[in-house]
C-alpha cells in the first residue's frame, strides 16, 4: 500500500505543471570600469591576414585563421553568456595587414560610422603569429620479450607558436581609448613517432584544435576583463492548475514580479483546493528568496508542505524553516 501512495504521488507531482524561470543574484564586476550606463556594443574585426610566407621548410604559414577567428568569435558568444553588455553590430570595417603591431587608433567620426547606437566598440587591431617545427632524436630501449632489449630511434617533434594579439576598447561617444590590451604567448605542443614523417602528422592533426583552443582563451579572457557578468538563478514556478498561477507566470514573464505576488496571494484567498494551494505557496518562497528574505520563503515552504507533498520540494530548495515556525 506504502508503495502504490509512492507511486501515485509521484504521478501527480508530474503532472503539475512549472516553467523554468531566471532571476538575477547580483554583478560581478569586471577589471576596467565602464562607463556609466553603458551596455551596447558593437565588435569590430580590424586585422587582415597578409604578411609575408616564408616556404622554409621550418616555418609554417602564418596566414592561418584558426586561433584568429576563435578568439574574435569567442569574445562574442563570451559577452553574451555574461549578460551583461549587448552586441548590437559586428563590423570588419578598418583594416590592417597584421604585423604585431596596434595599428593607428580609431578616430570618434570613424567610431560613429560604424558603430550608430552602440555605447562601446570592442576592437581586435594587432595580431601576429610565427609557427615553427623542430625534431630531436631520443635513444629508447624497446622489449623484445625474453629479458632482451633493443635499442631504437624516436623522433620527438615539437610545434613553437609565437602569438601576439592586441583588442581595444573605445568609447564611441567620446573616441577615448578606454582599455588597451595585449597578449603575448610563446607555447608549444609535441608528438612522438618512430619515424619523422610520422611525428609530423601526429603535430598536424593536432594544429587546428591547439590553435582553436588558444584562441578560444583569449576571447574568454579579454570579455572577462571589459564586461560584468549577471549572476542569475534558475528556478521552477507553477503555470497552470488555476487562473492565478496562469496570470502569475505571464507577470513574471513581463519581470513584474510584484504584480505576480499580489495575485498568488489573492489566488490562495479563493483556492479550495489543498494541492493548488502548495502550487501557490512554492511560487511566493521562490519570490521571497528571490528578493533575499530566506526566512519568510522557508514559512512559505513550510505550509506548502502541509498543504500538500509538492510542498516538500520546495522546501528542498529553499530550506526547511526552524520547528518553533
Amino acid at each position: 500500500m506504502k508503495k502504490q501512495l509512492i507511486i501515485l504521488l509521484t504521478l501527480l507531482s508530474a503532472c503539475a505543471s512549472t516553467q523554468q524561470v531566471s532571476y538575477v543574484t547580483g554583478v560581478s564586476q569586471a577589471t576596467v570600469t565602464l562607463p556609466e550606463g553603458a551596455r551596447k556594443v558593437t565588435v569590430v574585426n580590424r586585422v587582415r591576414l597578409a604578411y609575408p610566407y616564408n616556404k622554409s621548410t621550418t616555418l609554417l604559414n602564418p596566414n592561418n585563421p584558426n586561433l584568429l577567428n576563435a578568439a574574435f568569435s569567442t569574445l562574442q558568444s563570451s559577452i553574451q553568456n555574461q549578460g551583461y553588455l549587448r552586441i548590437l553590430s559586428q563590423s570588419n570595417a578598418f583594416k590592417q595587414n597584421a604585423n604585431s603591431i596596434f595599428p593607428t587608433p580609431l578616430s570618434t567620426l570613424d567610431l560613429k560610422q560604424m558603430a550608430t547606437g552602440s555605447d562601446l566598440v570592442i576592437s581586435l587591431e594587432k595580431f601576429g603569429q610565427r609557427i615553427e617545427d623542430t625534431y630531436t632524436i631520443d635513444i629508447r630501449r624497446e622489449n623484445l620479450g625474453n629479458s632482451t632489449y633493443r635499442e631504437v630511434d624516436f623522433y620527438i617533434g615539437k610545434r613553437t607558436i609565437n602569438v601576439s594579439l592586441g583588442w581595444k576598447l573605445y568609447n564611441t561617444e567620446t573616441g577615448e581609448v578606454i582599455d588597451t590590451w595585449e597578449e603575448k604567448d610563446n607555447y608549444f605542443y609535441e608528438s612522438e613517432a618512430r619515424t619523422r614523417v610520422r611525428a609530423t602528422e601526429l603535430l598536424r592533426a593536432n594544429y587546428r584544435r591547439e590553435l582553436q583552443n588558444k584562441g578560444n582563451k583569449y576571447g574568454r579572457r579579454y570579455a572577462a576583463r571589459i564586461s560584468p557578468t549577471v549572476n542569475r538563478r534558475t528556478v521552477p514556478l507553477y503555470s497552470n492548475g488555476n487562473e492565478a498561477l496562469q496570470k502569475g507566470i505571464l507577470a513574471v514573464r513581463g519581470k513584474n514580479w510584484k504584480e505576480a505576488k499580489k495575485i498568488w496571494t489573492n489566488g490562495l484567498l479563493y483556492e479550495e483546493k489543498r494541492r493548488k494551494k502548495a502550487m501557490l505557496l512554492h511560487n511566493l518562497a521562490i519570490n521571497q528568496v528571490r528578493k533575499g528574505d530566506v526566512d519568510k520563503a522557508r514559512r512559505f515552504a513550510a505550509q506548502a508542505a502541509e498543504q500538500h507533498p509538492l510542498g516538500v520540494k520546495t522546501q528542498g530548495l529553499v530550506g526547511f524553516a526552524p520547528a518553533d515556525l
